[in-house]
């Protein structure tokens, strides 16, 4: 298992919830079917708004493929993987291609 807190830029809220609202209604079957790929057996996500105003997002990937999925997915020639990713790049300001964030350290 792997949890990551990934900040969201600001003015990118909006467009993270219609992206989930895509990955938990039409793209869901792609969703799950690339998790499947990744090898992940759970894929969770909790946006969390800090009193500052701004957002995180809490990741968290269960399954064989969780420590290396960020990577695997970044790497894949997978159309949805592609589009996952592209996203991922636009509401996180990431670039896919310089590695994941770390995943966060488990104290408790």
């Amino acid at each position: 298992m792997t949890a990551m807190a990934i900040p969201l830029l600001p003015d990118k809220v909006d467009a993270w919830r219609a992206w989930a609202g895509e990955l938990n209604g039409p793209r869901k079957a792609d969703f799950e079917a690339s998790n499947a790929r990744h090898q992940l057996t759970s894929h969770h996500a909790w946006l969390q708004t800090n009193p500052d105003g701004s957002s995180v997002v809490i990741v968290v990937h269960e399954g064989a493929g969780a420590d290396g999925y960020m990577g695997s997915m970044a790497q894949s020639d997978v159309a949805f993987d592609q589009w996952f990713m592209s996203t991922v790049a636009d509401v996180h300001g990431m670039d896919p291609n310089a590695g994941p964030p770390p995943p966060a350290e488990k104290v408790i």
